[in-house]
């Protein structure tokens, strides 16, 4: 029997209302701008289920906030469990979407992230498991716009592009990276194509391509070039370790040595040539 700890059942997070002063989101003036540091949009996307989205959006944006650039973890997989309960803090008190229904207009970035639940140093955006509801798409854009101007590099943890919103379409077309997860399967090939067709008809003929091995039949990320006719920019190996890790509540492994930190490192180098 494995005797390894797992957590209980979560309770509902503490929640925020605007109503009793504790929304910093919403400034009484201006919100203010945070000059001098990178900020970009970096959307992840998969090829199909299960591709791995949400722990390589999480990693990354831990090693962009561990490289001093800044990241915010953006969960759009909406409606959805949340990617707090992916990262084992879906009992930190802190925003979610459904506290966010009035962020419109100038929405102060920096209050904001001073209101998210953290994983490790990472700000967390998440759907919240109880109360599934969709956001707004003038919300959504309006908020992510406010996280940019206020110094953050924001990244988007996408559902499959038949699940976009008109506010996730609006910030795929926009996004500086656009990151294609893709399984080494014949399945990943297909969904990547369909992906990769969707992608373009928004103004972005060539994502990031990342190869998620293993490789269980003959598809290697040689393979997924060929078939994609784009550049593998990183190719993260299978962790076993993942899925205990997850059900621990603890997130992905990201340090350096881990199949993910290895992965990100790849990517923040590829980030820095290209900005």
């Amino acid at each position: 029997m494995d005797d390894a700890p797992t957590r209980t059942l979560p309770r509902p997070a503490a929640v925020l209302s605007a109503d009793d002063g504790s929304a910093p989101w919403l400034p009484a003036g201006r919100a203010p701008r945070a000059p001098g540091r990178t900020r970009r949009t970096v959307a992840v996307v998969g090829a199909c289920g299960g591709a791995g989205v949400s722990t390589l959006a999480a990693a990354l944006a831990h090693g962009l906030r561990r490289s001093g650039e800044g990241g915010v973890l953006v969960d759009l997989d909406l409606p959805g469990p949340g990617a707090d309960v992916l990262l084992g803090i879906e009992d930190e008190p802190g925003a979610r979407w459904p506290e966010l229904v009035a962020a419109r207009g100038d929405v102060d970035g920096v209050g904001l992230v001073a209101a998210l639940p953290r994983w490790r140093s990472v700000p967390v955006l998440s759907a919240a498991r109880l109360r599934p509801a969709r956001p707004d798409d003038a919300v959504v854009v309006d908020v992510c716009t406010g996280l940019l101007r206020g110094g953050e590099t924001v990244v988007l943890d996408l559902p499959r592009p038949g699940s976009w919103t008109a506010a996730a379409r609006m910030l795929v077309a926009a996004a500086d990276v656009v990151l294609l997860v893709t399984p080494c399967t014949a399945r990943g090939v297909a969904g990547a194509l369909a992906a990769r067709a969707d992608l373009a008809d928004l103004g972005v003929p060539e994502p990031w391509l990342v190869a998620r091995r293993p490789a269980p039949g003959r598809i290697d990320a040689g393979a997924l070039e060929d078939a994609l006719g784009l550049r593998v920019r990183a190719a993260p190996r299978w962790d076993p370790r993942l899925a205990a890790a997850v059900d621990r509540g603890d997130g992905p492994a990201v340090g350096r040595r881990s199949p993910l930190g290895r992965a990100v490192a790849t990517l923040l180098g590829a980030l820095a040539g290209a900005s």
